[in-house]
């Protein structure tokens, strides 16, 4: 149900897909489009967004060409549903036009409701008034209704929705701890069990999954929790499990007591390069602080033993460069979108889709018009729409073959290496020291994993950068120097802001790019 009069509160949902309510009423927020530019404006709320940013996050890569009047045109569209009280011509208050931008005064909004509450769950459990605590970390979850900025699909909503769904994976933590606290374990066990299915990395839910049935009685089960980590963890990333996890495990075998909460930390100390790097440490999310980069090299990773390394595909793939070549030959161009159909599903591009539709087209052009005007089988001659046909047949076979040798020898980007690069994304952002270690974004060390091909901007030299497309050795020079002067990246979008490359390079780097935060030097 809509509702579209302007008195009552707003409220604004991202936790889920992009609402606006009234008096608890869903607001018709228009087109796609439109949502998705109200969308740019709640995760900078109160902050003015350009306009540009706001063309870049809503369009990609294909942005239109009076880009500034259709944002214009969408945020009229939005002052209309959401403050419909407002006379035409006069500057609302709600979303306002300021030399930065355009800032969105948005009076509740769920995201920050959930990270209050959560604070406030916290702020409980440290008082001792846990049932309390377990009340409020219950209701921030409940806060979600579905994937976060749910049908919205590019670079900065999936990165702020990667980043919301970390902060609920904490907050998953924080509920289970305080549940552990009060006593509630056998409770526990099938919820723990699902957010472990939903959260694999997460090694803090992991190990409350191992107190929760080893409290219940259950030691055996919980046990066969941390082979089943242990072994994820070395087929995936190939580290070992975090130190929360080893100790856990070494208190269930000895059958002493398990605290709920997480392991007091270890004082830490300056660790010289040559030390052998240390297992990846508890995966709680911290807000990071800006730091100095460090002025040395990064510990050089050791592959652990056991651990076989996965292929590099830095050369020419030339198996596959065989057989693209050879299959149109072999079929006489019946075989010819063979490979193409390949490319399309394994890169699932829409270069591809277009490349493979354009054979299709064509063979059912010289299947028509073989079909069309048939000669007859005795004649000494053929009709025109046959030579056509044959023609275009003949023409196929080569082009066919030498497009798909070439297409074959090309870098290409895979659903297994997308799989990848998602997956060490998400081990970075939950364990940045894990993720120094392993060598994520490293192509130029020797590494016990496959992160896909991504490239760290905070830690991968020169030469590195260099080989990206678009980044010339001058520019990537130019990225080493201010990372050291400026301090290091946090998105690939500050490659833009800070004017080291064009806004569509970065924008066609960003699946490849990773920014590990670097270690914490002591001054």
């Amino acid at each position: 149900m809509t509702d579209q009069s302007g008195s009552g509160p707003l409220r604004f949902e991202v936790l889920g897909p992009v609402r606006a309510l009234r008096d608890g009423r869903q607001i018709d927020l228009g087109p796609a489009k439109q949502r998705a530019v109200l969308a740019v404006l709640l995760l900078s709320t109160g902050r003015p967004v350009p306009t540009h940013r706001i063309v870049d996050a809503v369009w990609g890569d294909d942005p239109p060409e009076n880009g500034t009047n259709v944002v214009q045109k969408y945020v009229a569209g939005l002052r209309r549903v959401l403050d419909p009280d407002r006379s035409p011509r006069t500057p609302g208050e709600l979303l306002t036009l300021t030399d930065g931008g355009y800032v969105l005064q948005a009076g509740a909004l769920d995201a920050e409701d959930f990270r209050n509450r959560l604070a406030r769950a916290d702020a409980e459990r440290r008082a001792g008034r846990l049932e309390e605590a377990a009340r409020i970390a219950r209701d921030a979850l409940d806060l979600w209704h579905g994937e976060a900025l749910g049908g919205l699909t590019g670079t900065i909503f999936d990165s702020a929705r990667t980043r919301l769904i970390e902060e609920r994976a904490s907050a998953c933590e924080l509920w289970a701890e305080i549940e552990l606290s009060r006593g509630g374990f056998a409770g526990l066990v099938s919820e723990l069990s699902r957010l472990v299915q939903e959260f694999p990395l997460r090694e803090a839910l992991r190990a409350q999954l191992m107190i929760a049935l080893y409290r219940s009685g259950r030691q055996g089960e919980a046990l066969a929790v941390f082979r089943d980590a242990r072994e994820y963890l070395l087929d995936e990333l190939g580290v070992e499990p975090g130190e929360r996890l080893q100790e856990t495990h070494r208190r269930i075998l000895r059958n002493e007591p398990v605290p709920a909460d997480p392991l007091p930390p270890a004082p830490t100390a300056p660790v010289p390069v040559a030390a052998a790097p240390v297992s990846p440490a508890s995966t709680a999310v911290r807000p990071l602080s800006p730091q100095p980069y460090p002025p040395q090299p990064h510990p050089y990773p050791v592959p652990l033993p056991g651990v076989p390394l996965p292929p590099r595909r830095d050369g020419v793939p030339w198996a596959e460069v065989v057989l693209a070549g050879l299959l149109p030959v072999v079929t006489c161009a019946l075989g010819s979108w063979v490979y193409f159909a390949y490319a399309t599903f394994q890169r699932r591009t829409l270069r591809e889709a277009i490349t493979l539709a354009c054979y299709l087209i064509v063979w059912a052009t010289v299947i028509f018009l073989y079909t069309v005007d048939p000669s007859p089988l005795e004649a000494e001659y053929t009709s025109p729409s046959e030579d056509a046909a044959l023609m275009l047949h003949l023409l196929l076979v080569p082009v066919s073959a030498v497009h798909g040798a070439i297409l074959a020898a090309l870098p290409g980007d895979s659903r297994r290496a997308r799989a990848q690069r998602h997956m060490a994304r998400q081990f970075a952002l939950i364990n940045p020291a894990g993720a120094r270690q392993a060598g994520i974004g490293r192509p130029d060390l020797l590494r016990t994993f496959d992160d896909g091909g991504l490239v760290d901007l905070n830690h991968a030299p020169g030469p590195e950068l260099a080989r990206l497309p678009g980044i010339s050795p001058i520019e990537a020079h130019h990225i080493i120097l201010d990372r050291y002067q400026r301090g290091p990246f946090t998105s690939p979008g500050d490659l833009a802001q800070r004017g080291l490359l064009p806004a569509r390079t970065v924008r066609r780097l960003t699946p490849w790019l990773v920014c590990v935060p670097p270690e914490q030097v002591a001054l």
